[in-house]
């Protein structure tokens, strides 16, 4: 077993260099030898982990969503919330950094191109975003229904799309601002949008 644990220690320090080395200088410079010297060790190493660079690449792609939805989702454990409170919950934390940060945005819009020509990064994008809008719809199902809604299929999937698409425009703002984002103000406007396309109260989470 500590041989196994060591196994994914060393695993898990080559995803993380690949992160660090692609938010750094970019897709382009993720090259084996580069990896390696991000991560301090022999291009062997590596190559005894990952078959391929693709395969690291695929690993370090699945371990940044995975973070980002990890992040914001470890915030609503726990049953001594409302359901309204765990969306205000929900939001604040996808408005938040480690999610909203230059790096960020950078790994994500690096990654993504890759993920229209080739099928296993698209597997990936789809497998996350997939869990993402069902995070979304599941927290819309249970606060429209404390609040006395009932929504049918169409329009609650409508609903968790378009707050999904809010969440993420807000994101890359915050991302992309010339000056540290303001996330209180992030998380004000949030709220508050997301609150009147729902019909339900959410803003009082921000003075929190």
């Amino acid at each position: 077993m500590a041989t196994r644990r060591a196994g994914n220690d060393r695993e898990s320090v080559l995803i993380d260099a690949t992160l660090t080395c692609i938010a750094r200088e970019g897709i382009s410079a993720a090259t084996v030898r580069n990896i390696a010297d991000y991560a301090g060790v022999t291009n062997g190493l590596i190559r005894f982990y990952f078959k391929s660079k693709d395969g690291i690449l695929q690993a370090a792609y699945r371990r940044f969503l995975e973070r980002l939805f990890e992040a914001a989702h470890g915030t609503i454990d726990g049953d001594d919330m409302t359901a309204c409170e765990r969306l205000e919950r929900y939001l604040l934390a996808n408005l938040s950094p480690p999610i909203v940060t230059p790096d960020s945005l950078l790994l994500w819009a690096n990654f993504l191109p890759l993920t229209h020509h080739d099928n296993a990064m698209a597997d990936i994008r789809r497998h996350w975003y997939a869990r993402t809008t069902l995070a979304f719809r599941d927290l819309i199902h249970e606060a429209l229904k404390e609040h006395g809604h009932a929504p049918n299929d169409t329009e609650l999937r409508r609903l968790s799309v378009a707050v999904n698409g809010l969440i993420d425009g807000l994101w890359i703002e915050g991302a992309l601002s010339t000056e540290p984002p303001d996330i209180h103000e992030l998380q004000a406007i949030g709220l508050d949008a997301a609150s009147r396309l729902l019909d339900v109260p959410l803003a009082h989470s921000t003075e929190r």
